[in-house]
Order: structure tokens, then C-alpha cells, then sequence
């Protein structure tokens, strides 16, 4: 799944996720039946005790249920890869990792496991990495793949995508940029992102990647751009794209400020259905099927709430985390196959986003 980047020094904290209010008149009300009961619990798994700043930013799940985490960590003072693993209920920091931060993760086995980071792509085959290059101007996002000679990797910034065919990565233009992408199947392939300030998603069939129409958004204000965070494809009839849409003005007080609403967009297999909420709030960042017909969808990163969705009932959830701690939630992904839902990122000081003292963290839902 799409990483989620919150920095941990000098940048603007995302604060606590708010409750989305009812979307603007005439779209959507995709939380028209939000539920007042809970949603099923989040555990929180393991928080990691390596020295120094340790942080997740993407994690990916095998169906053997095994996980495979990617972030960065600091060693003698600098700062390098990190790549964690949990395989037949031991964890695990594999050796030698790419000595830059890693951005993304997919896995098609134990012994095909590709990060991504720095304009590189490095692949641990079980025993050693060996790397490629992707372009010193390729940073990738998301990473994903139906099997080991078919793996695709985007970039936010980029309007092409980088697909691996076996033997080597290949550069392929993309209608929009993508920040997420979504292998369903060999041969169709989703990626969503922006076209300018609109939204946009994408398909490929095969051999070229086809922008899809999408509904026409009325946003709140002139200067507003909205843009999809993460794509979650269920099926070819059921597709959902969730992001946010953000524009600057003053608050009450004058002060000039950012303002963002969520979004959400849902495919039937004929048209799209789309949602802009009506209220400041955190915008959607990820999105994953729950095993049940339904999706977890994450709101914020920064201490964030966990939205379950089954049809048209929203049950929210908080991000559990220790006493006298916030937490950031990067990533979300499920085991194939089951309800079992993982969560990486890391949890620092409470109040304190700045202390050199982060800490890798699991969470798991089932």
C-alpha cells in the first residue's frame, strides 16, 4: 500500500484525526450511515527497541502470513535502510540493507522481496540484495506485483511508473501522476494519483495505461487541488480511491492556514461515485480490503483513526499506541485470503515529534 511520509523533524505535525463530517450538498454522503458502534479492534503488535530513530514506512503481507516491513533507521550516526521480517512467529532485521531510506515494499515470496528508495529499486533473494537503478529522479511511493516477473513501482512525482519484467526495469508513461498502485491480476493494473489539481486513476490492460473518466468535483475554494492517496481494488466492479483535498486560507482569526476534506471515489464497473466532505478534516491515506466485501480506510497519519467500511456503514476506530506516546500509521496491508489486516509505522515521545527516539511499530487487526 501507498507509504504515508510524516516527517519527524522541522515539519508540520498532522494533528489528531477528526470525525468526517457529512459531504458537500449534492455529492455522494458516503458517511450518510455512519455507525455509532465501534469498529473491530486494533492490536498494537510490537514497538521496536533498536538503538537510536527507527521508522516504518511501508509493509507488505504474504499469504504464508508472513510481513515485510520497510523504513530507515540511524546507525553510527547515520542513516540507512531498514528492512524487517516476520516469518514462523520470530521477527527479524535483515542484514545489510540499502544504505539509503526506503520508501516502498512488495513481496511475491520470501525470496523475492523488492524496497525502493533513493531512484533505486534492491531485491533480497533469501540471502543478499542486489540493486537496480530506476532513475535518479524516480522516488517511489508504492510498489506492486502479481508475481516475480511482474511487479510495477510509482512515483507522486512522476508521470511514469517503473515495471520489473524479470530481467530488468522498464520506464512506462503513465496519463497522470501516481502516487499508489494496485495489482488485482496479470494484465490489470491500477494506479491513482492527480492530473493537475483533479483526481485520476488508471488502468492497464496489458499494454498501456488508460486514464479513466471520473466524476467532475465541485471543490471549496479556487486555488483547491484534490488527489487520490491510495487505491484498493476489490474487484473489477468494485474499486475505491481515497485522498483528500486541500487549499490555503485564513481561519477565523485571520491566520493563514491549510484546509483539507476528504475524498473518496467508487467504482461499479460502469462509473464512479465520488464524495468531498463538507468539514476540516484529515485527509483519507490509505485504503485495504477487509477480507469481509469491505475496506479499512485510514484517516491522518498522526495518531490516526481507522474507518471500516461495509456497505454504507462507517465504524471508526483509534489507533491504539502506549500510554505517554503518539503514533504515525505509514501503511496497511492484508493477508491474502483472510481478515488479517497489518499496520507499520512508528510511535515517538508524547508532544515531542522532534526527540531522536522513534520506534518502528507493528499493529494488526484479526
Amino acid at each position: 500500500m501507498r507509504t504515508v511520509f510524516v516527517s519527524i523533524s522541522g515539519v508540520a505535525m498532522l494533528g489528531l484525526a477528526c470525525v468526517p463530517a457529512a459531504p458537500a450538498s449534492g455529492a455522494v454522503q458516503h458517511e450518510s450511515h455512519r455507525a455509532e458502534e465501534a469498529a473491530p479492534a486494533w492490536k498494537l503488535v510490537r514497538v521496536n527497541t533498536l538503538p537510536r530513530d527507527d521508522v516504518l514506512g511501508d509493509v507488505t503481507v504474504l499469504g504464508n502470513g508472513s510481513v515485510w516491513a520497510a523504513g530507515h533507521r540511524v546507525v553510527d550516526g547515520k542513516q540507512r535502510g531498514l528492512v524487517q521480517s516476520f516469518t514462523g512467529g520470530s521477527w527479524k532485521v535483515i542484514p545489510n540493507s540499502p544504505p539509503y531510506e526506503l520508501t516502498a515494499v512488495t513481496a511475491t515470496s520470501g525470496n523475492n522481496v523488492w524496497v525502493f528508495g533513493g531512484g533505486r529499486a534492491a531485491r533480497w533473494n533469501g540471502h543478499a540484495w542486489t540493486t537496480k537503478s530506476l532513475g535518479s529522479g524516480f522516488f517511489a511511493t508504492d510498489a506492486d506485483g502479481t508475481a516475480a516477473k511482474d511487479i510495477w513501482a510509482v512515483a507522486q512525482s512522476s508521470a511514469s511508473a517503473r515495471h520489473w519484467n524479470g530481467s530488468s526495469w522498464k520506464s512506462v508513461a503513465l496519463p497522470a501522476h501516481a502516487a499508489a498502485v494496485d495489482a488485482y491480476k496479470a494484465g490489470e493494473v491500477w494506479a491513482a494519483g492527480a492530473k493537475g489539481s483533479r483526481p485520476a486513476v488508471m488502468r492497464w490492460n496489458g499494454r498501456s495505461w488508460k486514464l479513466l473518466s471520473t466524476p467532475k468535483l465541485t471543490l471549496p475554494a479556487r486555488d483547491a487541488e484534490a488527489a487520490v492517496q491510495d487505491i484498493a481494488v476489490l474487484g473489477p466492479k468494485n474499486v475505491w480511491a481515497v485522498g483528500g483535498v486541500t487549499w490555503e486560507g485564513a481561519n477565523d482569526e485571520g491566520d493563514d492556514v491549510t484546509f483539507n476534506r476528504t475524498l473518496v471515489m467508487r467504482w461499479n464497473g460502469r462509473s464512479w461515485t465520488a464524495s468531498i466532505g463538507d468539514a476540516n478534516a484529515q485527509p483519507y491515506t490509505e485504503v485495504e480490503p477487509d477480507g469481509k466485501g469491505g475496506v479499512w480506510v485510514v484517516q491522518g497519519g498522526w495518531n490516526a483513526t481507522l474507518w471500516n467500511v461495509t456497505g454504507s456503514t462507517w465504524k471508526s476506530t483509534p489507533l491504539p499506541r502506549k500510554a505517554g506516546t503518539d503514533a504515525v500509521l505509514s501503511s496497511i496491508a492484508r493477508r491474502p485470503g483472510t481478515a488479517t489486516v497489518w499496520g507499520a509505522g512508528f510511535t515517538v515521545p508524547q508532544g515531542d515529534p522532534d526527540d531522536p527516539s522513534a520506534n518502528g511499530t507493528f499493529w494488526r487487526t484479526r
